[in-house]
């Protein structure tokens, strides 16, 4: 990657968000991401065209589905950013290891209780995704056919949800549980017609 790449892609606020998004999400659509950064969809693909030239993700068709991941370089990259959002702050990489090894019972409930809050903040999210969509095309008498080609490809995002929680009851809450209840009928409301 070139300095002047390098600079073009990591001092705009989109490509960053971008990179942090997908990090986020893990394995996701350029749609999703859209929304994410608050982009038009023709910049945030060019974002991702350009991310891939780079080898920072890379991109999976599922069926219709074109989804994006992290490759190990965007990865290192990721770990990179939040280094420099770290060291911005003040604090340094070398400051948060020791904060790490003096605390690691206390780190040990704190990943726990972070697991817990990136699971319920992926739950909220693809909730709001997916009740927001289907409210939307019922207002507007959408055919069984579109509803079933906009609430499909959420599948693999309540799947890897389901999976999680499935290893680890302690990620979701009561409310998390009530909304993934939601999500899964109307998921299965749509496609099963």
């Amino acid at each position: 990657m070139t300095k002047e790449y390098a600079e073009q892609l990591f001092l705009q606020e989109k490509p960053t968000l971008a990179l942090l998004a997908i990090w986020s999400l893990q394995k996701t659509y350029a749609s999703v991401i859209t929304k994410e950064i608050n982009s038009t969809f023709a910049h945030t693909t060019k974002i991702l065209a350009k991310m891939e030239e780079h080898g920072l993700v890379q991109f999976s068709v599922e069926g219709r589905v074109k989804y994006v991941e992290l490759t190990d370089h965007g990865y290192r990259v990721v770990d990179a950013l939040k280094n420099l959002i770290m060291a911005i702050e003040g604090e340094t990489p070398e400051e948060s290891q020791e904060e790490n090894s003096t605390e690691s019972a206390e780190n040990d409930s704190e990943n726990t209780d972070e697991a817990r809050k990136t699971t319920l903040d992926h739950i909220d999210r693809l909730h709001q995704q997916i009740v927001t969509t289907y409210n939307g095309l019922e207002e507007n008498d959408a055919e069984l056919q579109i509803m079933k080609m906009k609430i499909g490809p959420f599948s693999r995002d309540i799947q890897l949800l389901l999976n999680s929680i499935e290893e680890n009851e302690d990620l979701i809450n009561d409310e998390g549980l009530d909304k993934l209840t939601e999500i899964q009928n109307i998921f299965d409301l749509v496609m099963k017609q």
